[in-house]
């Protein structure tokens, strides 16, 4: 195996942080039992400071069973992810066939959080989160057997999440929620589903892990995590999503507003008699742009101007007037055939009753002294000539005949007029109710659009207003990117120690001086791989911008970059295929970050790795100190739970 040599172009400065003497946080027992009972052991793995090895027997021989697959691996890093705080410990499909097996499992983790003790016990299958709990202690058997509850595993999980992330300044995320401690643990703990192909990719939907962030949000975990985000760019990043949140709503109510605007305008504006080319007045008015609730009030009042002038040219008042002065001659005219006809009545009968009675006159009158027929009927009852007096009656009732006559005719007369008169009217009426209601219904079509006109006016101003609106969300944003930039200029020469770091291991790795580096941006942090590294291999993608990356975030923090918990597992990477000696290179790059302490009690990092694949031989002694359990499928004593399932 080569001497410890990482990092020689730059040995002096990269040195491990005195002031980080252990792991944040780092596992150091992991315990399966059939039953809650301390004697119910199904497996007891015991894990150490730095590296960690989980290995797989290696058959000498092609032939034979598969050795290394279906023995645990996976299930053995989900397991420790469960006691961390994942809701899951695998596939539905996994965690419904170790509890058909397994059906009073527990799993319990020995835990160091920030320097303390702590034990954390989980059932192995769908329960209550309740039946999970946690105790404050460095002796695992006494908390199982006592069932010693001192907090829930959610408490417990709090305590972590304060450890790992107490010094870190508060994150929200562009999504609107604050980052918390399952964001990070997926970072240092990816799915083997992933495949390792991207920096930022930790999450699998087949891995049944729970929610996950999206990529860019992952980069920016990332770069919260190593410290190369401070509390202005945070507060810069939360107003630069609200800008972002507020620029997108303005194009959409943009958007929204125009189509609608696109839709009505046609229309109205053909109803409104106006060129196709004519717009909707905005905010400001332009050469070939109308306000339609002004067009649509200025025909009303036109209209309303025209039938008040029709009404006033109209004949019906004239001819209303004339038929009321031949009704009035009319009535004259029956009034004085009544009078007339009244009148010959009463001297008929003054005739009948001389006649009949001369004296009857002077007897209707005796007794009323006043009586205007008392003298008549006197001189009558002493003058013989009373037959006289009738003729001179009779004359009287031709006379009125005459006179109603007369009136009759003249009645007629004044009818046939009234009917010309009426027929007149009739058709005037017709005609001006015609004409006014043609108006009328154009007055009222135009009211019923000048709603649809004040609609699209407050759509328009709502279109002119929202762009403008949205090109100063634009410039805002420009300019909180620049912010932003500036800000991270700040962590400059972070971000050129953690790129020299990165450099240091794939120079290591490849045998190669290396350009590599580490960038930060609006999007989070990223590794830059020399392109000479990776031409096109995938193999070597992984390789170079994601085991290599991680593992210099890990050193990175050793060296006193950022906050990185000092905790670190990849499952089974060896599964891209890559080539044996690089991925040696990855063991012996681990160990050298490790010998790099001069006191093994001071190791401040925990690197644990699963492997089908074998380590380097110096690395690789079942008896330790660096493997800590090697699994068989050849056999179920091999397995992580001494069973198939």
């Amino acid at each position: 195996m080569p001497n410890s040599t990482l990092f020689q172009f730059e040995r002096e400065q990269m040195q491990p942080a005195t002031d980080r003497s252990e792991p944040t946080l780092w596992l150091k027992r992991l315990v399966i039992l059939s039953t809650l009972n301390s004697d119910s052991i199904i497996r007891d793995i015991k894990f150490r400071r730095g590296l960690n090895i989980i290995q797989t027997h290696h058959m000498q021989v092609q032939g034979g069973p598969v050795a290394g697959h279906s023995v645990g691996k996976t299930l053995m890093m989900r397991l420790i992810r469960y006691t961390l705080g994942e809701n899951q410990f695998g596939t539905e499909e996994t965690q419904n066939n170790i509890a058909a097996v397994l059906k009073t499992a527990w799993v319990v983790g020995h835990w160091s959080i920030a320097g303390a003790d702590w034990i954390v016990v989980r059932p192995m299958k769908e329960a209550d989160a309740k039946e999970s709990f946690a105790a404050d202690s460095d002796d695992w058997q006494q908390v199982v057997d006592s069932q010693l509850k001192e907090y829930s595993h959610r408490q417990f999980v709090q305590k972590v999440s304060d450890a790992v992330l107490s010094d870190l300044p508060k994150f929200i995320l562009p999504r609107g929620r604050e980052a918390k401690w399952l964001d990070v643990l997926a970072w240092l703990s990816r799915d083997y589903q992933c495949g390792y192909r991207k920096a930022n990719e930790w999450r699998h939907e087949d891995a049944n892990s729970g929610p996950s962030l999206n990529l860019e949000d992952n980069s920016l975990i990332m770069q919260w995590v190593m410290g190369l985000m401070n509390t202005d760019e945070i507060e810069q990043r939360v107003n630069h999503h609200e800008l972002l949140n507020n620029c997108k709503g303005q194009k959409q109510t943009h958007d929204r507003e125009q189509k609608r605007m696109d839709t009505l305008w046609p229309a109205l504006r053909d109803k409104l008699e106006l060129k196709a080319d004519i717009e909707v007045t905005g905010i400001q008015k332009t050469m070939n742009s109308v306000d339609p609730v002004d067009i649509v009030k200025e025909k009303i009042a036109s209209l309303e101007r025209l039938r008040t002038e029709r009404l006033a040219e109209s004949r019906i008042k004239e001819l209303e007037s004339e038929q009321h002065t031949v009704q009035d001659q009319i009535a004259d005219t029956e009034a004085t055939v009544r009078t007339c006809k009244n009148m010959v009545q009463y001297i008929e009968k003054q005739i009948e009753e001389i006649e009949r009675d001369p004296l009857h006159p002077y007897r209707l009158c005796k007794a009323e002294p006043e009586c205007w027929m008392k003298k008549q009927a006197e001189t009558m009852a002493h003058d013989p000539g009373a037959a006289e007096h009738v003729a001179d009656l009779r004359n009287q009732i031709d006379e009125q005949q005459k006179t109603c006559a007369f009136s009759q005719n003249e009645k007629k007369t004044l009818q046939k007029s009234l009917e010309v008169v009426n027929k007149q009217l009739k058709e005037e009426r017709s005609r001006l109710a015609t004409e006014i209601s043609g108006i009328d219904e154009k007055i009222g079509l135009l009211k019923g659009l000048e709603d649809d006109s004040i609609k699209i006016q407050a759509l328009a101003i709502s279109v002119e207003r929202s762009t403008k609106d949205a090109l100063k969300a634009e410039r805002e944003i420009e300019g909180s990117l620049k912010k932003q930039e500036a800000i991270r200029q700040k962590h400059r020469n972070e971000v050129r120690q953690l790129s020299d770091v990165y450099q240091g291991i794939l120079q290591e790795i490849f045998g190669v001086e290396d350009e590599s580096t580490v960038r930060i941006d609006g999007n989070g942090l990223h590794p830059v791989p020399n392109r000479k590294l990776a031409p096109g291999g995938a193999a070597l993608s992984v390789m170079t911008s994601v085991l290599s990356f991680d593992i210099a975030c890990l050193a990175g923090s050793i060296y006193g970059i950022g906050q990185h918990p000092r905790f670190l597992m990849h499952d089974s990477p060896r599964e891209g295929d890559m080539e044996g000696p690089l991925f040696q290179r990855l063991f012996e790059i681990v160990h050298e970050l490790e010998a790099k302490f001069t006191n093994p009690d001071h190791i401040s990092f925990q690197y644990i790795i699963t492997t089908t694949s074998a380590p380097p031989q110096a690395l690789a002694d079942e008896n330790g100190p660096y493997v800590r359990l090697t699994l068989d499928a050849r056999s179920e004593d091999g397995k992580l739970l001494g069973i198939t399932f």
